[in-house]
């Protein structure tokens, strides 16, 4: 894979490897392409490296070895989409904004104005509950020698909506659902408070 070397520094630092599971929820897993393990099938190869603690689970989909691969997340709530058109890609949407889970949730099935909206909300949030993020987001940055998005919720989005769409299916066939949900700002009631 082309980012084999910045999956190599991943891995090879303990100290990386801690942070990245403490602040954003991506612990790393021994590497398997036995998706059924983890009850879910593509139509291709995907290779599983993190999970998360809610027992999501993110893998490297390897159609075309001749691009980037793609990381894909699949939940335990049965959604999958496309996170990152490339490892480097996706580790930069994550670092930026570890909350790129909500903003999916908070995207109105799927419009990048609404996850523009409530990414002003979570970036809040994250500074109130986690003062150190600007910190620790910069020294990630520097260890891993990889940019900070000046625009993660049109990359984030941007990478969703790409080509090629990756397939996620059950052990039993069914298609998962997408990571957009329909939630929108107005749906949490402490925001709402907030909205002028």
């Amino acid at each position: 894979m082309k980012n084999n070397s910045l999956y190599q520094k991943v891995i090879g630092s303990i100290e990386i490897k801690n942070i990245l599971s403490e602040c954003c929820d991506f612990e790393i897993v021994e590497t398997s392409s036995d998706t059924k393990d983890y009850f879910f099938e593509v139509d291709d190869k995907a290779t599983v490296i993190a999970q998360d603690a809610s027992g999501g689970v993110f893998a490297l989909y390897e159609a075309d070895k001749d691009v980037d691969l793609p990381v894909i997340y699949i939940s335990s709530e049965g959604e999958a989409g496309k996170v990152g058109r490339s490892f480097r890609e996706f580790l930069e949407i994550m670092i930026t904004c570890p909350y790129w889970m909500d903003l999916l949730k908070f995207s109105g099935n799927g419009q990048v104005l609404e996850m523009l909206k409530s990414q002003v909300f979570l970036e809040a949030e994250i500074l109130e509950d986690f003062p150190e993020f600007v910190s620790v987001k910069d020294k990630l940055i520097s260890l891993l020698d990889i940019s900070e998005l000046s625009n993660p919720v049109e990359t984030l989005y941007e990478s969703m909506i790409s080509e090629p769409r990756i397939v996620v299916t059950s052990l039993e066939g069914g298609k998962f659902d997408s990571l957009f949900n329909s939630f929108v700002v107005e749906d949490n009631p402490l925001w709402k408070n907030k909205i002028q």
